[in-house]
């Protein structure tokens, strides 16, 4: 019962709650096209190197603002900021129905960070929401409300992901023709965008830093700038590996070579996320036995041995299964980091800690998937599996033989 009690979030303040909520609203919009966004680009006649270039345009995009936003934050005000930024994505999702030029629709994906990762769907919010999360619950509970605010972001991923099927839905009861169909998901994706920002709208000033401390920031000159590029370097690492192995061109990958539908593809990747989210909350209670540094690396290395295996199965159902396994263990790391993240540096470094993190994870993010897409053309569809496990393993191992003895706060 302690689990259920503590999800019921009374230890949370209600601009705690409003960020949560956002979130998952957000992460739902989100899901909802990251599977067949690569599918629909096909369908429009595009390449496979020209899904790699939008896919990493989206990318590039969230490492711009993220980086804008790490600087101006304080100044311009986080509330602003968080609504401004899913209003851009909202209006960037809407004028993807009416366009089929690739140079139009790169920019719109630059400039509305449309996604095509799952799990945290990482974009230039999260930092504002991470440095604004941590003043919301009492600091022994840290852990515990990054897990929940992962879950709720996993969650609603996971359903995102299995409304990708309704295209097949629309076209069976209204007799919508495919691309329409596909069309219809953008609406759904800007307006739940725009729930969101409305959402944030409604948080009180708390979430800002006070008055005297409203300033620009230069990261260059912060007290814990060493630790904040260090860490950023090896994140950047994580998630390039991550990158060469998105959602989107993994629904592509299992359509391709096994030949599975939209449909099954849905059900595939709600339950995947569904997995995620509940080895979120597993994550917090062994970081809490064990420690963060040692739940990020000893959890993630053997998910990236499973993708390796998916990598190389003979069936489809050997390949979801393994995908299913390695889906438990990978995002174990990711409350366990925001965590870890928010607690070695100091409350007025908070949105830098993030904000660069983000800059550095999305900028090696950004030639990911072109790189991903060029592998797989030259080589094999495999390649970028394997090579997407072995750099987040090599990841994993210069965290923890780099930081195993930098403990936060909580645990000192």
């Amino acid at each position: 019962m302690k689990p259920l009690l503590a999800l019921s979030l009374r230890w949370v303040s209600r601009d705690g709650k409003l960020i949560i909520l956002s979130r998952g609203v957000s992460t739902f919009a989100r899901g909802s096209i990251a599977i067949l966004l690569a599918l629909y680009l096909d369908k429009l006649g595009f390449s496979l190197v020209q899904i790699g270039m939008f896919l990493s345009a989206g990318v590039a995009g969230s490492a711009f603002f993220a980086f804008i936003v790490s600087l101006i934050a304080e100044k311009v005000g986080r509330r602003r900021l968080l609504v401004t930024l899913s209003l851009m994505s909202a209006a960037s999702g809407l004028v993807l129905i009416f366009i089929a030029d690739f140079l139009p629709l790169i920019f719109f994906a630059f400039l509305g960070n449309i996604p095509g990762a799952g799990g945290g769907a990482v974009g230039p919010v999260q930092p504002l929401e991470q440095a604004s999360l941590p003043d919301t619950a009492p600091p022994e509970k840290r852990t515990d409300l990054f897990a929940i605010y992962r879950i709720v972001a996993v969650g609603g991923m996971a359903l995102g992901a299995l409304a990708a099927g309704l295209p097949t839905l629309l076209q069976d009861t209204f007799g919508m023709s495919e691309i329409y169909a596909y069309k219809a998901m953008f609406v759904g994706f800007a307006f739940f965008l725009l729930v969101g920002a409305l959402l944030y709208s409604l948080l009180s000033s708390a979430v800002e830093v006070g008055g005297s401390e409203q300033r620009w920031v230069n990261p260059f000159r912060l007290p814990s700038r060493r630790l904040i590029f260090t860490l950023t370097g090896l994140f950047s690492l994580d998630h390039f590996a991550g990158s060469l192995f998105m959602q989107t061109l993994a629904a592509y990958w299992f359509h391709t070579r096994f030949g599975m539908e939209l449909e099954s593809l849905a059900v595939v990747f709600f339950f995947a996320h569904l997995l995620a989210a509940i080895s979120l909350w597993v994550a917090a209670k062994l970081a809490n036995r064990i420690g963060l540094i040692n739940t990020m690396v000893f959890t993630h290395i053997p998910s990236s041995l499973f993708l390796i295996a998916a990598a190389f199965a003979p069936a489809a159902w050997i390949a979801v299964v393994f995908w299913q396994l390695r889906a438990f263990l990978s995002m174990m790391d990711v409350p366990t980091r925001d965590s870890y993240t928010m607690s070695v540096v100091q409350p007025n470094e908070r949105v830098a800690m993030a904000g660069i993190h983000i800059v550095g994870r999305s900028i090696s993010g950004t030639v990911g998937p072109s790189v991903s897409t060029a592998l797989w053309y030259a080589l094999s569809a495999s390649v970028p599996l394997v090579a997407c496990a072995v750099l987040k393993i090599i990841y994993d191992l210069s965290l923890y033989f780099m930081f195993r003895n930098v403990k936060p706060p909580q645990e000192s």
